[in-house]
């Protein structure tokens, strides 16, 4: 018995060596310390605070901590394998008495996985009532290594067991409780059926998929990817799809979190049936083109998804087609807008079209676009408005905006994007926008149209004089405090001022060293001159300074007094 009992102790020891040296954290935003985990095959997980999981040995030992499996998250088996093992989970203390088969002696389990004796029948009666002996379960010898023997029990008074207590404070990983239900990452899909359309939505919980959804589809349950159909949606913040033209049968589809190349999170599986007579929906793109110099936009919209993104295809006859014409490639499905420039003079056809593969699908109507060989030189005109500590700014033009405008400020004349102080503006029917909170000074303006990551084309040089209130700083001060919340794990800043107004807001400037500077340490930026507070998240264990200064764009002027804040 011996021997067995070695051996088997030894095969969790390889297994550990085959593991990473380091653990990972996960890659998804939605998986949370506490969480329990499940990828495709029947075992279920818990998820620690130290971005391990650990393994329930047997189906006992799990409903000793959980009462259901409805808490349980659905994810890749990619994403399931990024986390290393950690070991095994023990029995929940206070739940159960334990024993093993070859060991007469019954244990109560007491917290970290610590077997306590329960030296005499007559204890376990006094403790757990005349049935005491229904609630031994027998630990497999393989798993009683997982163990350790503490004292044994010889009164009856039994420590308490918090209601609360987790497996994360077991394995003295935190103290946090483990989250709610209600506080978990999780998607949630449902669907209808619209003659041999599948029309999908889903909802999010306390997580951002910041690359998309894949959503998948197969005639089996738990559909995934890569391996079954899918439609990929790069937008984190779509919430519907549409799959058209299925034939008759039942069809499985989930939405999975995407994490590039794999799946995180899945949603609920979602069985619609299509009873229809197989017909093929018709598929639409509606397109239109405006033409602007040698620039020409094409917009677009679709009563379908084309998976593989689209073709736009020109040429100088009528209906051009891919392949075979000229073409722009857009590969992501939520794509609706396309920029053709310098196109030399001429008429020019456009159309887009559902790309399959190697062809077009569906196209889109004919667009034609005429472009002329004597082009005026576009124009943008300005003019410049001030009250009080804001600059209005209005301007006209004779041609049409793609991208919107950057309106650029400086104290020289002729500012430039990139280079000065702009606000951008998308919306390309605007023409006009206010400058707010501008201490006193003499300010240069200019419009420009945005296009292509720059600007295009430049309005007219506009001066503006901002009165304001001059501000004399010399007798000001600003006093500032601060402590950390553990609960939060934030440094909380707060400070006052006197005698002062800091018309660009305020730098607020940390360092391990006393009396830190801008520039020089690091910092947060506040550009509103009202804001009187400042939080720091994330920082590691340690001793900071902070100070808080009045910002004079490019340094500080008055300083606070510095504050010491202890992170354990």
């Amino acid at each position: 018995m011996l021997k067995k009992l070695l051996i088997l102790s030894l095969i969790p020891l390889f297994c550990l060596t085959l593991l990473p040296m380091q653990a990972k954290a996960c890659s998804s935003n939605g998986v949370k310390a506490g969480s329990l985990l499940k990828a495709s095959n029947a075992s279920v997980y818990y998820y620690g605070a130290n971005d391990k999981r650990y393994v329930f040995p047997n189906e006992k030992t799990y409903k000793s901590w959980f009462n259901s499996f409805d808490s349980v998250i659905a994810v890749s088996d990619n994403l399931l394998g990024e986390i290393p093992i950690g070991g095994n989970v023990t029995y929940k203390p206070g739940k159960k008495l334990v024993k093993i088969t070859t060991d007469p002696k019954v244990y109560w389990v007491d917290k970290e996985g610590t077997l306590r004796w329960v030296k005499t029948a007559s204890i376990a009666k006094q403790l757990f009532g005349s049935s005491w002996q229904s609630i031994i379960d027998d630990i497999p010898d393989p798993f009683f290594i997982n163990y350790k023997i503490g004292l044994p029990i010889e009164t009856t008074n039994l420590p308490t067991i918090e209601a609360a207590y987790s497996i994360n404070q077991d394995k003295t990983l935190s103290n946090e409780p483990d989250p709610s239900s209600n506080e978990l990452g999780a998607i949630d899909l449902s669907g209808v059926v619209n003659g041999n359309r599948a029309d999908l939505k889903w909802a999010v919980s306390n997580f951002t998929s910041e690359q998309g959804f894949k959503i998948v589809m197969g005639n089996q349950p738990d559909p995934v990817y890569p391996g079954n159909d899918y439609h990929y949606l790069s937008d984190p913040n779509t919430r519907t799809d549409s799959w058209y033209d299925l034939t008759p049968g039942t069809y499985y589809f989930r939405a999975c979190e995407y994490l590039g190349g794999s799946c995180g999170i899945y949603s609920n599986n979602l069985m619609l049936k299509v009873i229809g007579d197989g017909s093929e929906q018709t598929k639409t793109i509606s397109a239109t083109a405006v033409g602007d110099l040698s620039d020409v936009k094409i917009t677009w919209t679709t009563n379908f998804t084309s998976s593989q993104g689209f073709k736009i295809v020109k040429a100088e006859h009528s209906n051009p087609v891919y392949p075979g014409d000229d073409y722009h490639y857009l590969s992501d499905p939520a794509s609706t807008s396309d920029l053709w420039t310098g196109l030399p003079a001429g008429t020019w056809h456009f159309r887009v079209c559902e790309y399959l593969g190697d062809k077009c699908g569906v196209y889109s109507n004919d667009m034609a676009v005429t472009i002329y060989q004597d082009q005026v030189i576009p124009d943008i005109w300005v003019s410049a408005s001030v009250t009080g500590n804001s600059v209005k700014i209005d301007w006209d033009m004779d041609f049409a905006s793609f991208e919107g405008f950057k309106i650029i400020k400086a104290t020289h004349e002729n500012p430039v994007y990139p280079g000065d102080d702009y606000q951008y503006i998308t919306d390309t029917a605007a023409r006009s926008y206010t400058w707010e909170n501008l201490p006193a000074g003499t300010y240069h303006f200019r419009v420009c149209e945005y296009r292509n990551g720059g600007c295009n084309v430049y309005s007219n040089d506009v001066t503006a004089t901002v009165s304001g209130i001059v501000q004399d700083n010399s007798n000001g001060s600003i006093t500032l405090s601060g402590s950390y919340d553990q609960s939060l794990n934030k440094v909380l800043l707060n400070w006052t001022v006197s005698d002062m107004y800091s018309d660009l807001g305020f730098k607020v400037v940390y360092s391990t060293n006393p009396n830190p500077v801008y520039p020089g340490n690091d910092y947060h930026y506040l550009s509103d001159p009202d804001v009187r507070n400042d939080n720091w998240a994330g920082l590691e264990p340690g001793t900071y300074h902070f100070r808080v200064c009045e910002y004079l764009g490019g340094s500080c002027g008055i300083y606070s007094n510095d504050i010491t804040v202890n992170i354990e």
